[in-house]
């Protein structure tokens, strides 16, 4: 029940996010992505400040699903053609739909690749790690 604002934000950053991060760069980003992604960032820092584990743990997916789409997608611009390479690039949708789908919408401010920007969504999803970690270890200390 508690989690219930952070799960609504994150289905409809998600709906809202689908398709520009689909069609990027051929489609546009509106302010209201970028409303919707910061709604989400927002909870999610609220929650990582609480400690709350759910956060913690999708957060580490999420940084890591960061970093695997940017190596595929680097991969994958330096060997066009290679067959079992176009295999393992399908790994990283799932991954990239999940998590960095949501935070599209702030890639109005910067204009980069869906790679680049996985890579820099990894780190924002580091810092919620690291916050709630943080935030656990003074809620400890505190007690």
């Amino acid at each position: 029940m508690k989690y219930i604002l952070l799960i609504g934000s994150y289905l409809l950053a998600f709906a809202i996010n689908l398709m520009p991060s689909i069609k990027h760069p051929d489609s546009s980003i509106n302010i209201f992505n970028s409303v919707v992604t910061i709604l989400f960032m927002v909870l999610l820092l609220m929650y990582a400040k609480k400690g709350s584990k759910l956060v913690k743990v999708f957060s580490i997916f999420g940084a890591l699903s960061g970093v695997i789409v940017f190596v595929i997608t680097t991969f994958e611009h330096a060997m066009i053609g290679n067959g079992i390479l176009d295999v393992i690039a399908s790994i990283q949708y799932p991954f990239f739909l999940l998590f960095i789908t949501p935070l599209f919408g702030v890639n109005i401010l910067f204009g980069l690749s869906y790679g680049l920007y996985a890579l820099f969504m990894s780190l924002f999803y580091g810092m919620i790690v690291g916050l709630t970690v943080y935030s656990k270890k003074n809620e400890d200390q505190v007690v």
